[in-house]
């Protein structure tokens, strides 16, 4: 599967529990595009939430 270095930062920081808005201040982002990337990570990775990102990430070695 092929993330982006955006996808990758996000997935890294949902996995440390930070807030969207949060993420966004610290990829200088708007809120709304970091919503943007978590739902094209949702379609991508096919799995229902935030907590499913994480999870499919730790499968597959994404985050280690």
């Amino acid at each position: 599967m092929r993330l982006s270095r955006t996808e990758r930062s996000i997935i890294y920081l949902i996995s440390e529990e930070t807030p969207n808005k949060i993420i966004a201040q610290k990829l200088n982002l708007s809120q709304r595009m970091v919503e943007y990337h978590i739902s094209n990570l949702i379609k991508k990775m096919k799995v229902e939430s935030r907590v499913g990102i994480i999870v499919k990430s730790f499968r597959t070695n994404i985050l280690k």
